[in-house]
């Protein structure tokens, strides 16, 4: 092992993180480190040419450039999915991977989950068990219904086939319309519009680009079945929030369940917290009791690629924006 690779490690939780990789690279100089206000000192004291960095907690996104910027560092693995916070940077001089597909499973769940438990009805009995209110509603099946994926990533693709297996009719958008399994039919990109097409149930899985910034807008939304039920859990910026609430308030959307937003937390006098049949989960879809340690994991089998010169898991292409 060469001693130019140095890892530093940004996180919330070192006693949990740390550990595991001092473990399986014990002879690998690696810094964790918990508090947000010494990185720059660990920076020019350590030098570090690797960074794995979870945003948010103890690190705020607005300075990953800063990570990405400084010298002496090769490669930024960011630990999330979302990359529009790095910037942008020459592939050609840093690498840069995230941690696309490591917790699709479990985000996978929570839409299901999400979308089911609407199309029950379970929003409408807890405010009647909150009014000691005893009324039975009918709820439709599932069968020959359409699902719309918007973005058939690594989670929409998960979220895909568990629409199949209840037997629903899957369809979706992916850059380039190309077979998929689990998906009846593919869309590209720009024919999103043809995708969303009488859907009674959208989940938006896509990344967050300039080209999908407020794409899911008026047209978007009017493309939808009347009743929808609605579930972006990719990022804020990719629905127009204007327009969400005026498909809100025409009765468009049946019901909405909103895990991201433009700006989070999500302002207490933004009107979304006022509506009935809106559900406002703190960007916490992928939450799961040792989501950490599992992109930490993922992160060493990367960075056991790197040392070995093997071409890395999770690659992002700057270009792309993922």
């Amino acid at each position: 092992m060469t001693s130019d690779h140095r890892v530093l490690v940004i996180t919330s939780v070192p006693d949990q993180i740390g550990p595991i990789l001092t473990n399986r690279f014990p002879d690998l100089p690696i810094r964790v480190e918990d508090d947000a206000d010494k990185v720059a000192t660990v920076l020019d004291e350590f030098r570090p040419s690797v960074v794995f960095a979870i945003g948010g907690e103890p690190y705020p996104k607005n300075r990953f450039p800063d990570l990405l910027a400084y010298p002496s560092v090769r490669w930024l693995s960011n630990g999330g999915a979302g990359v529009e916070h790095i910037g942008t940077w020459d592939p050609a001089e840093k690498t840069v991977t995230n941690a696309a597909g490591v917790n699709a499973p479990f985000l996978a769940q929570f839409t299901i989950a999400a979308h089911m438990s609407a199309n029950i009805g379970m929003p409408r009995y807890a405010r009647q068990q909150q009014a000691r209110q005893w009324e039975r509603h009918e709820w439709p099946p599932l069968t020959d219904r359409k699902f719309c994926v918007v973005g058939l990533g690594s989670i929409g693709r998960l979220v895909a086939q568990h629409a199949k297996y209840f037997g629903m009719r899957t369809v979706g958008t992916r850059s380039t319309a190309r077979p998929t399994d689990h998906v009846d039919e593919v869309f590209a990109s720009k024919d999103l519009l043809k995708a969303l097409d009488g859907a009674e149930f959208v989940s938006v899985h896509c990344a967050s680009t300039p080209e999908t910034a407020g794409m899911i807008d008026d047209a978007a939304f009017d493309a939808m079945a009347d009743g929808v039920i609605f579930l972006n859990a990719a990022r804020g910026a990719v629905v127009d929030e204007d327009a969400l609430r005026r498909a809100l308030d025409s009765g468009k959307i049946g019901t909405a369940i909103l895990d991201v937003f433009r700006t989070e937390p999500l302002p207490r006098d933004n009107p979304l917290w006022d509506y009935e049949n809106v559900i406002v989960t703190p960007h916490m879809a992928d939450s799961i009791s040792g989501w950490e340690v599992n992109l930490t994991r993922a992160f060493g089998d990367n960075l056991a690629r790197w040392i070995a010169g093997d071409p890395l898991a999770s690659l992002v292409d700057p270009a792309r924006g993922y």
